[in-house]
Formats: C-alpha cells, structure tokens, sequence
C-alpha cells in the first residue's frame, strides 16, 4: 500500500516526465506487461528510447480525459493531414465494452467478432437486421472507418492489443496511426506504449460506464465488464467528423472499399475499382 502511494505521488508529480508509475509497476508482473516489455522494449531499444523522449514532450492531461486526446507532433490540422495520407495503416480501435448490452450483442461480448461488420458490404448493400446492431455505435464508426479505408478492431485485452497492434507495429510497421476509444484511466497508460511503437492519432475517452482504478480495468481486462460503455456526444461528434473528412479525402482520390475481410481479429478494408461507394452509417 505505502508502495503504491508512492507510485501515486510519482504519477502527480510526471517523476522524469513519466505519469504512468503505477500502471507499469502493477502490470511488470502480468503477461501483457511482460510481453511489451520482453518482445518491444527490448528487441526495439532505439524506438523504445525514441517514444520515452516523444511521450516526455507531451502536455500532460488536463482533467478527465472524457473528450479527444491528441498523440502525436505538431498542431491537429497536421495530425489530421497525415491520418488522411495513411494508406492501409489507419487503425479503428473501439471496446468489446461498447458493445449492446440489452438488446444484447449476438456476436457476444468479450470478443474480436461483430456479425455487422462481418456481413456488410457496400457494393450488395448487404447487412444484418439485428436490433442490437440498430443500437451499436460499433456499427457507426465501423461504417465510417470502412469509407476512410481503414482497418477496425475490436479490442479486448491488453495482452491481445500488444500481440495484435502493437507488436505487428513495432516489428514491420502495420499501423501508423489510430482513432482510438477507451476508458480515460486508459489514455495516459495506452500513449506511451503507442508512442514507443511509433504511432499517432487521437485517444478517445469513455464518458460513462468506464473504469476509473486498475482494479475495475483488470477486471475488464479479463473479460469481466457488464456495464455498456460510451462516448460523450461532443466527443462522438468528433470522432464521426473526422472519419467522415478522410472518408471524403479517400472518395476523391478515387479509392473506394466495399466490405471487410479478417486478418486474424483485425478487420481489414477491402479496396475495389470504381467510384461512389462512399456510404455513411445509416439507419438499418
């Protein structure tokens, strides 16, 4: 206890310019702590040096972390530039938490797998009439992220968010750049293994269902999470406007995706020939 009061009291303070203390020390112990450690830190110890120095220069958060965390260099507009540029390394990242509770989610829970993702296609207008998927934000931003052409996925453990993200992108380069929703306890814990791996973009908080100690992000970590999460309405608005320029960036250059295919649990857009596919989250 007097341990972890310390480590509090070093998060206050950003000891070194560091504010996730508690966090690491807590997870040195478990798989996913030791798995970043081990495969990234290690085998990646200029990138790993580089991202400390990155997550060093960031402004510390102000307040609760419910709205639009920027990760990353320069002024937004720059940001949102390069995110626009990204050609199949634009990551989509929301929680198996966001799911539908009631109506509940027929694909489950604490899982990579949505059967509206897995069935929808622009081209054939496909999709899946499930009250559930009318009530999912996955839904919604799944739609857009498909029209920005970038990949989706649908996290659940931060053991299966190394082995799918962040180590694909610290060995070979698989993302560049993320759109990503999680619990605001998360954000800072989540930027500076990003940074470490080389990626940017825009952290996006839970306003309400979220888990606010380790003990309840543990808890969910392990698949134990029946509250519903979801994003504050400004914060949403956000996040669909942004997909919904690089959508419009990717329309007018011609690029075009139809469906998803599956890339492990990594849903991947699937680019085709032809212009006006771009469609938006409607109504089912």
């Amino acid at each position: 206890m007097i341990f972890h009061d310390l480590l509090a009291r070093l998060d206050a303070s950003s000891f070194l310019g560091v504010r996730v203390w508690d966090f690491s020390f807590r997870s040195l112990t478990r798989r996913y702590g030791l798995t970043f450690l081990s495969s990234i830190v290690v085998c990646h110890p200029m990138r790993a040096l580089e991202g400390l120095l990155r997550y060093r220069r960031q402004p510390p958060p102000r307040g609760e972390q419910h709205g639009m965390t920027m990760v990353g260099a320069g002024s937004e507009e720059e940001l949102e530039s390069r995110l626009a540029e990204d050609r199949e390394t634009l990551l989509v990242a929301v929680g198996f938490c966001q799911k539908p509770v009631v109506p509940v989610c027929p694909a489950g829970r604490p899982n990579h797998d949505c059967v509206y993702l897995d069935a929808m296609d622009l081209e054939t207008r496909a999709r899946v009439e499930n009250a559930a998927c009318r009530e999912c934000d996955i839904r919604v931003l799944g739609t857009l992220a498909l029209g920005a052409g970038a990949s989706m996925h649908i996290m659940t453990s931060a053991l299966d968010i190394a082995r799918d993200v962040m180590l694909p992108t610290a060995d070979c380069g698989r993302f560049r750049s993320f759109i990503l929703c999680l619990c605001p306890y998360s954000v800072q814990a989540i930027t500076l293994p990003l940074m470490i791996c080389g990626l940017e973009g825009y952290l996006v908080g839970y306003a309400s269902g979220n888990c606010v100690d380790y003990d309840q992000w543990l808890q969910a970590d392990r698949g134990i999470k029946s509250e519903r999460t979801s994003l504050a309405p400004e914060a949403h608005s956000r996040a669909v406007s942004l997909l919904e320029r690089i959508g419009d960036a990717r329309a007018g250059e011609g690029e075009c995706y139809s469906r998803f295919r599956r890339g492990g649990n990594i849903y991947e857009p699937v680019l085709v020939p032809g212009p006006g596919l771009r469609v938006g989250p409607k109504p089912l």
